[in-house]
């Protein structure tokens, strides 16, 4: 009994000798927190009339006074309180900073590149079950900004990616390895990562120039590297999202590697979502070869749990709309009662929405999904450098236009806001701007799914 009641206490002197160690930087903090509710017994003891209390309160006025030398008989009044007011004060301040400071010195060991004050990390895990539920849909650069932006928004965050790519260096992972797409992925991993900076943004998004790895990127070979590790493709994303400190979630669409074909408004058909923009034709549908396939059963619970859907922006038939023509996606976002938002794209993309206005995006949108999936489309209302839209136009690709009337009589609500990224030497979106827009749009509507909204 005395050994085992020995080696409990052995065990506990163990770990606070631990934290007692030389180098924790927590010893000084703790000390000042001492220091503090030592001052603040002070300063009660000098605030506080203490004449009619009992025999065991005046014994603690005897000893004040006689470790102090000090008597509110031989103090003036005036003097006793201001004396009492410095001490609180200096109290709560050393309790305050103390506190402070040892959790920070903790957290910047478990979390050493963390970008966010330890106040904003409470925060978010406590109220975590009150968070808006935003669900992203796409693939491609499109979303990449407005991933961005909710990144750094108190809100839980899930990116349903596209993985029907069969270009490039996804392209070639995807016959070598029978994995699904990865550039889309690595895209939107980089996007949420919490570690974020310009060197690691470079580093997975590097492209091999000569050698047997020419055109593959860092990321898409890590993500392949991973899934023949662990044997699942998914798997490899949670292990990616972990070392990313990926804030929310990344999900493929599927797992079924997959090619998607076009059906073009004469009838002809093409496999392949690389070769689908070059025949620079009209599209009138897009489809899966094999036509059936299983969406992740997490997409299913995303979609379902969603207060806010986005979709886009971002190539209409070959970033946004694979994720829609599988059931039963677009019948649960149909009858979801989410905030159903579609992106407008800026420009029109050639070989895919050659002369579409946002009505014939919507169009397009609605009749390959087979319901009528968004109640809100985000339009830009800002200027567009000229002379990109000159260069662009070279391209054949020109500004969405904006056709309110058409836009309401499909039952569909404008939001028109300044998306245009001025400092890029492209015509793309702003992730600041992409944010303030999402505010915006998320006060206006302050109670959504009977989530009262504050930020």
């Amino acid at each position: 009994m005395k050994s085992a009641t020995k080696t409990v206490s052995g065990k506990w002197w163990y770990k606070i000798s631990r934290w007692l160690s030389p180098g924790m930087r927590v010893k000084r903090w703790i000390l000042l927190i001492l220091v503090g509710f030592l001052m603040l017994s002070i300063a009660v003891m000098v605030l506080v009339d203490f004449t009619n209390l009992g025999t065991l309160k005046r014994f603690l006025i005897d000893f004040l006074i006689d470790v102090f030398g000090k008597n509110r008989m031989y103090t003036p009044d005036w003097l006793s309180q201001i004396l009492g007011i410095l001490a609180l004060a200096t109290a709560v301040f050393s309790v305050i900073y103390g506190i402070q400071r040892l959790l920070n010195s903790i957290i910047d060991s478990l979390l050493p590149e963390r970008e966010k004050e330890v106040s904003d990390l409470v925060r978010e895990y406590r109220f975590k079950g009150d968070m808006l539920n935003v669900v992203v849909i796409g693939g491609g650069t499109g979303i990449y900004p407005f991933l961005e932006a909710l990144r750094s928004l108190p809100v839980s965050t899930t990116a349903i990616v596209t993985v029907a790519d069969n270009g490039g260096s996804s392209g070639i992972l995807r016959d070598e390895y029978s994995i699904p797409a990865p550039g889309d992925i690595r895209r939107a991993l980089i996007a949420l990562s919490d570690r974020k900076s310009g060197d690691l943004d470079e580093l997975f998004n590097y492209r091999f120039n000569e050698g047997s790895l020419k055109g593959h990127t860092v990321g898409n070979l890590m993500i392949a590297g991973y899934t023949e590790m662990a044997g699942d493709f998914s798997e490899s994303i949670f292990k990616l999202s972990q070392i990313l400190s990926v804030k929310g979630r990344v999900i493929p669409f599927t797992l079924n590697n997959l090619t998607l074909c076009a059906e073009y408004c004469d009838g002809t058909i093409v496999k392949g979502e690389s070769d689908i923009h070059k025949a620079r034709k009209s599209i009138k549908k897009v489809f899966y070869d094999p036509p059936y396939c299983k969406p992740m059963i997490r997409v299913i619970e995303e979609l379902g749990k969603a207060d806010i859907i986005i979709m886009g922006p971002g190539s209409l038939f070959t970033s946004i709309l694979p994720c829609l023509i599988i059931s039963p996606v677009s019948d649960i976002i149909a009858n979801s009662s989410a905030l159903k938002v579609y992106i407008s794209n800026l420009m029109t993309e050639a070989g895919e929405t050659d002369g579409l206005n946002v009505t014939g995006h919507l169009k397009a949108l609605f009749s390959n999904a087979g319901k009528k999936v968004a109640d809100y489309v985000l339009i830009n209302n800002g200027k567009i450098n000229p002379e990109l839209v000159a260069l662009y136009k070279q391209y054949n690709a020109k500004p969405v236009n904006p056709d309110m009337d058409a836009i309401k009589s499909l039952g569909v609500t404008p939001l028109l806001f300044d998306m245009v990224d001025t400092e890029s030497d492209r015509i793309r979106h702003s992730s600041k701007k992409a944010q303030k827009a999402l505010l915006e749009i998320i006060h206006k509507y302050s109670a959504i799914r009977g989530k009262r909204i504050r930020f």
